[in-house]
């Protein structure tokens, strides 16, 4: 489409035109104002996370060190232990099986009630499990095993204990407790796991 030397001159057309072209530098300063504006800010927050931190946030270990000793521990007795190698050999095909994990690994709490849900909180955040077994494809906790000792046998459980246990079933958890002073076998820990394929 060719325009006519006529309409070129016209004044509206040269007006029109000057309002194009300013407003297109417009839109390109903008533009390349903003680009400089998000690198400023991904430099400076690239800075402020390498920054090292300050002296004072760091602990002071070399003067103290001389005095303090850290070694390993056991993550169970060696009862425990035996019991925990019972179940591994009983669950392992069927489920990934985990050990001393705080229950708050396991659940998760919600609440209308933010105060009631920090104080459910504050009451099973330190404990820890004896022995999760979770669905390998889900990773959810399907059951938890509690070790009995011979001196809590006959007492009440604690209240954190109870608390604890009633949020493991409400999250649809199954619960198992196995006494540390019994011998079990293979077969009837696969059993009272519920793992016992029907023939």
């Amino acid at each position: 489409m060719a325009f006519s030397k006529v309409g070129m001159h016209d004044p509206g057309f040269i007006l029109s035109n000057k309002i194009v072209d300013g407003l297109m530098a417009n839109n390109g300063l903008s533009v390349l104002l903003l680009a400089a504006l998000l690198l400023g800010v991904v430099f400076l927050l690239q800075w402020v996370w390498r920054r090292p931190l300050p002296k004072e946030a760091v602990l002071d270990m070399t003067s103290d060190s001389r005095e303090s000793e850290v070694t390993a521990r056991p993550l169970m007795m060696p009862e425990e232990a035996t019991l925990f190698n019972l179940i591994r050999l009983a669950a392992q095909d069927y489920l990934l099986v985990l050990v001393k994990l705080p229950v708050l690994q396991v659940v998760s709490v919600a609440d209308k009630d933010e105060e009631a849900r920090r104080a459910l909180m504050r009451t099973i955040q330190p404990v820890r499990l004896d022995v999760v077994l979770a669905h390998p494809g889900t990773l959810q906790t399907v059951t938890v095993v509690h070790f009995q000792k011979d001196e809590q046998e006959g007492q009440r459980p604690e209240k954190r204990d109870q608390v604890v246990d009633t949020v493991l079933k409400a999250a649809g958890i199954k619960l198992v407790w196995l006494r540390l002073n019994q011998s079990y076998s293979v077969e009837h820990v696969t059993t009272l796991l519920g793992l016992a394929e029907e023939e």
